[in-house]
């Protein structure tokens, strides 16, 4: 995950991904199948920066 955005549901999804899931007319959740309050996304700072943080941590293979 790269761009981590929060849906309705309060999971986390790739900003991608899940645009992609609401524009081709899902209303669902992708995680509990349940109907969504709303389809606005907030990107999720604290998890993009935890993801840039470990990636950054990570071993360079030679």
């Amino acid at each position: 995950m790269k761009n981590p955005y929060i849906a309705a549901d309060g999971f986390s999804y790739e900003e991608e991904a899940i645009e992609e899931w609401l524009h081709s007319g899902h209303e669902t959740s992708p995680m509990t199948n349940l109907r969504l309050k709303h389809k606005d996304l907030t990107p999720n700072h604290t998890l993009r920066s935890l993801i840039n943080d470990w990636i950054s941590r990570s071993p360079v293979p030679p």
